[in-house]
Formats: structure tokens, sequence, C-alpha cells
């Protein structure tokens, strides 16, 4: 299994409370890791960052203070992290919510009486907007970095879900959010190929975190439907290290593991349109990729 190199840099958001950022955190500075604990709960991420750098006796995490849906936020965060330790070679895009119902239940019955509101787009501000805006940042630093220890610029690595390919009744934010963060992953990973920078996705089916009031769990306890964090956070691994794996979105349910691949349904199609859109736009846009 891949590990990173002793005093490489990792930044986890969503990192404070218990679930795949913590675990995260707590395995990169077993590693040999510094870390970055970036969260909008200030007294945990901070208490968890004094632990670790006690137990450590050594500065190994920092935390900062970041609400991902907002780009001044989480800018500072990368200022900071850049401060203090020169370079970030991991970003782990981890912060997520779970469903917020994005319009009120069905009900012809009483509609009339209701007035039409404004959509609840909670949660793909975080689960989408707010990824990109940590990737946006990522990549960003990474292009103004030198190749690190392990041979590349910097990885990112998104957290996405099974729900990125299967639709969801009575979760179609959440379903889209993570959708698009598949998409993105894949088209991102076409662009810095050559560029000394990898981009992947874990996604995993429902894991036992906080993200969710525990009554939501019960159920699926019961029927032993719960995916176990440690095999998530191993697929995350994968990634780390010299490891040249670029482009996936490693998928787990339950205690099945698989690499899901892309869409190809009428690919050979409309390949060649797909192609020459890239080649042209990045005329227009003035980028020398080809």
């Amino acid at each position: 299994m891949p590990v990173i190199s002793r005093g490489e840099v990792s930044y986890v958001t969503g990192a404070a409370s218990a679930g795949i950022g913590r675990a995260l955190v707590e395995l990169l500075v077993g590693q040999g890791g510094l870390v970055i604990i970036a969260d909008l709960n200030a007294e945990v991420g901070a208490k968890l960052a004094s632990e670790l750098n006690e137990k450590a006796g050594s500065m190994v995490a920092i935390f900062v203070k970041t609400d991902t849906t907002i780009w001044e936020d989480q800018l500072a965060g990368f200022e900071k992290a850049v401060q203090s330790f020169k370079r970030i070679d991991y970003v782990f895009a981890n912060a997520g919510i779970a469903e917020h119902p994005w319009l009120p239940p069905f009900n012809p019955e009483t509609a009339a009486s209701r007035p039409i509101v404004k959509p609840d787009l909670a949660t793909a501000n975080i689960d989408l907007t707010g990824q990109l805006y940590t990737a946006a940042l990522a990549l960003q630093t990474f292009e103004r970095q030198e190749i690190g220890p392990s041979g590349f610029r910097g990885k990112l690595i998104l957290t996405a879900s099974v729900f990125a390919y299967y639709p969801s009744r009575a979760m179609p934010m959440y379903a889209a959010s993570k959708a698009g963060i598949i998409n993105f992953m894949r088209s991102a990973a076409q662009y810095y190929s050559t560029k000394n920078i990898t981009v992947n996705a874990v996604s995993p089916n429902l894991v036992d975190t906080p993200i969710a009031p525990d009554v939501l769990f019960v159920p699926f306890r019961e029927r032993k439907l719960l995916s176990n964090i440690d095999l998530v956070i191993e697929q995350f691994q994968k990634f780390l290290g010299d490891s040249t794996i670029n482009g996936q979105a490693l998928s787990i349910s339950q205690d099945h593991v698989w690499a899901h691949p892309p869409d190809t349904y009428m690919f050979e199609e409309n390949d060649p349109a797909c192609d020459l859109i890239s080649v042209e736009l990045f005329k227009l846009f003035g980028d020398s990729t080809k």
C-alpha cells in the first residue's frame, strides 16, 4: 500500500469531527506527515490539532476555521497552510453534509395555500461548490510549487459517493452534487495528467459517521448495510505517495471495493465532437494544453 513521504503536507477539509476526515488526519500524521485541519467547528478542530501536536512532541498539525462555502475562508486557510509548512502535497476535499430537503414535500392538497419558495441549495453549496472551491485552491497551489518528494506537484482527492452513479429519489441535491464531483474529477484528471498532478475520488456508500442523525443509521446497522470506515480509508491510501493512479473513482459498498468505470454508452459516436470541443476551447482560452 502506498504511503506518504515523511514531512509531506496534507490539507483536509471536514476533518475535525469523528468520520472520514478525522480518520484521514490520523492516518497521515501516523505516517509522519504534517496536516492542516480545515473545519467549521473551531473547538473540536483546535483540540484535535493540540492533541496531535502533544502526542508527536512537535507541530504536526494546525487548525484553520473554514466555512467551505465561503471562498475567502478557504483562501485564508490555504495561505496559512503554505505560510506554516511552505507547500501542500495532498488536498482532501472532504467536507460535506447529508441531504437537506430542497423543496417542501409534494402535496397537491395544500400546495395552493402555500407560497412558492426558493429552493434550499445548502447541500449543493457544500457538497459541490465548496469542494470545487477547495479543488481550485489546491490546483493553483500545486501549480506554484515544485515537484515534491513523491514525484508530484500535488495530489487532489475528493470525497464523492456511490450516489454519484445511482439516483436517489430522497436525495436529489446530494446525488447531483456527487455526480458533479465525479465528472469534474475525471475531466480535471485528463487536464492535469501531463502536469505532475493527479486527481481522484473515493466514493463510499453509507458510512457510520456524524454526517446524519444517529437514528438514520439504526436500520442500516440492523441489516449490515454500512460500509466500514477502515476500508474507506484504505482506498484513499491507494492514491498517496508514488502512486500514479489518476482519474479513478474507488468505490465501497459494505465489503465490496471497485473502481467505477466512466459511462461509455455511445462513446465512440460522441468522442470526435467531445474531443474537438476541448481542442477548440483551449484555443479560445489561450491554453497550450493539447
